[in-house]
């Protein structure tokens, strides 16, 4: 399994962030090819932070996830952050260890 996790920085304005993210940006993500399940949530930091919404995408394998950013959907997820969160995100992606 790997993992593709993004984490976004607190927006100017949290509740147009939560309504287009929620309502426009996961159904998109959630059409990405060979995606197994995701989740998101909105943390509370321990110890300070400036992270305001976290998601976590698997998929079978790195090869798995890398061709679903690289299709088509995954352009259209790349290019809609912006629509919601100018300040941008971190991206980072990960072989599940157990």
């Amino acid at each position: 399994m790997h993992c593709l996790t993004v984490i976004y920085p607190h927006p100017d304005d949290p509740e147009a962030f939560k309504s287009y993210y929620e309502e426009k940006h996961l159904p998109l993500a959630a059409r990405l090819p060979g995606l197994k399940r995701y989740h998101y949530a909105y943390p509370d930091a321990v110890g300070g932070g400036d992270v305001f919404c976290i998601f976590q995408a698997y998929f079978e394998d790195g090869a798995s996830m890398g061709a679903a950013m690289e299709s088509g959907v995954g352009g259209e997820v790349a290019q809609d952050v912006a629509n919601y969160s100018p300040k941008g995100a971190q991206i980072f992606h990960f072989p599940i260890e157990v």
